[in-house]
């Protein structure tokens, strides 16, 4: 027969099962309400506020009782190219911005959605370049156009676009699925005291994002329609560091981006909205460094656009009299500046007309098929980047690459320039692309570049750093 002290421990065995249960669950609920706080707290302090999607998104919502007619979607290269006064004041429509810095294609696809169901806009012009159909996309880019778009909508909407993100296939099955749920690993401020006291500042500040992305974005202005830009100009002497395959890589198109331009042209054609896809002005040397790749890619992008039934257009191809950038148009490599964007503008704003006029715009453009008449009609040096070889001995040769057309003849001249600015001729004028450089020399080698027969001292030139 079982004692009183056995059926005590009986019945504390029987107990401490449910209290280990509930104690189970509590302890997770209070972990779990610990890494919320915690990622709340973290997103309010490290996420940046006053980013150019929140921008977008909420001078998007401020216009939902206004007339818009045309939206322009796209990453950056879209956000500075088109400035929607510009193309209004010559064909009288209405034009709204929708895009953002890094913007995916499926993020552009969502843009021109909310744009024609909230608007009934009958045009939309998808603004891409290479990477836009040969990168993966960048989460970081898909977390902010999220959350800023989640922003203005109801709790279940946002949960929803929230849980789409989460289950896209840019997400899905990744870490980033798991990563997307604390927003500001991906787009934080610089993660400095100075840099964190003052976003939680700007935050407690009252001002709008409009007003906060003026601070944080230094130098970038805001000109209505969701349209913003910046006035830096480009130094071609940098041109080695700023073209897009320095920077991105080289790699073909990928098949599900072109499978997003074909959804975005279908969207639109099943809503009867005309769809261009521009593919935006670049300094010509960011587009001669893609070498044959750029051809071979860009027909596949133009073929897809138009199997889909609608219009394409190679900025960069448009003969001169249609549009011809200037040398201080560009930010950098890939971005026009606010003057540029206005010349863009106002000449793609001709396209458009030709184009509602019934013209086939493809006749004002260089073709793919003829790339060599293209190449042909790049009459100046775009730039002049070099390199440094060393061999085992310690001789070292800088030898320079001008990016140009197919008619021109280039010279050089090579200059070693010590660390107060003096110069030597290394080797004068002439059409050698290469230079030995005494050994033991020190300072810089500027490499200048001009056509033969001009009289200027140089038309580009860029500097290579000697070892020390």
């Amino acid at each position: 027969m079982p004692t009183s002290r056995g059926r005590r421990s009986g019945g504390e065995t029987r107990d401490a099962a449910p209290r280990s249960w509930r104690r189970k669950v509590v302890e997770t609920l209070v972990v779990l309400a610990v890494i919320v706080a915690v990622d709340a707290l973290c997103s309010f302090a490290l996420e940046q506020y006053g980013s150019l999607s929140s921008v977008m998104w909420s001078e998007y919502r401020a216009a939902a009782g206004e007339s818009i007619d045309t939206v322009v979607v796209g990453s950056s290269t879209a956000q500075r190219a088109f400035d929607p006064a510009v193309l209004d004041a010559t064909l009288g429509t209405t034009t709204f911005s929708m895009a953002t810095p890094a913007q995916p294609l499926d993020d552009s696809y969502t843009a021109a959605k909310q744009a024609i169901e909230d608007h009934h806009v009958r045009r939309v012009i998808l603004g891409v370049d290479y990477e836009s159909l040969s990168n993966e996309n960048w989460a970081g880019s898909h977390v902010a156009f999220a959350r800023a778009k989640m922003d203005g909508e109801s709790l279940s909407q946002a949960v929803a676009d929230y849980w789409k993100l989460l289950v896209s296939p840019a997400f899905f099955g990744r870490a980033d699925s798991l990563c997307a749920l604390f927003p500001w690993g991906y787009n934080h401020v610089k993660l400095d005291p100075g840099s964190v006291v003052a976003n939680v500042r700007e935050r407690l500040s009252g001002d709008s994002t409009l007003e906060a992305a003026a601070v944080v974005n230094g130098g970038w202005t805001y000109y209505g329609n969701g349209y913003g830009n910046y006035d830096n100009v480009i130094d071609y002497s940098l041109a080695r560091k700023d073209t897009s395959v320095a920077i991105h890589g080289l790699d073909d198109f990928k098949e599900t981006c072109l499978d997003q331009v074909a959804s975005i042209a279908r969207l639109c054609r099943e809503h009867g909205v005309q769809l261009v896809v521009v593919v935006t002005p670049r300094p010509a040397f960011n587009v001669l460094v893609y070498g044959e790749k750029y051809p071979e890619q860009m027909a596949l992008l133009q073929q897809v656009t138009e199997q889909e039934g609608a219009t394409f257009v190679d900025a960069n191809l448009l003969h001169a009299e249609t549009y011809s950038p200037q040398d201080a148009d560009f930010g950098d490599g890939e971005h026009l500046n606010r003057d540029g964007a206005t010349r863009f503008s106002q000449a793609f704003a001709g396209v458009l007309q030709a184009l509602d006029a019934g013209q086939d715009v493809g006749t004002l453009s260089y073709s793919y098929d003829n790339w060599d008449q293209y190449l042909a009609s790049i009459h100046q040096i775009s730039a002049v980047v070099s390199r440094l070889d060393v061999d085992g001995g310690g001789s070292a040769t800088v030898t320079a690459q001008t990016y140009t057309g197919t008619d021109v003849q280039v010279e050089y001249r090579f200059l070693l320039v010590d660390k107060d600015g003096g110069t030597t001729v290394l080797q004068d004028w002439s059409s050698s692309d290469s230079c030995d450089v005494p050994r033991g020399s020190h300072g810089t080698v500027m490499v200048c570049a001009r056509q033969v027969g001009s009289a200027s001292d140089y038309e580009r030139y860029c500097v290579q750093e000697l070892p020390h």
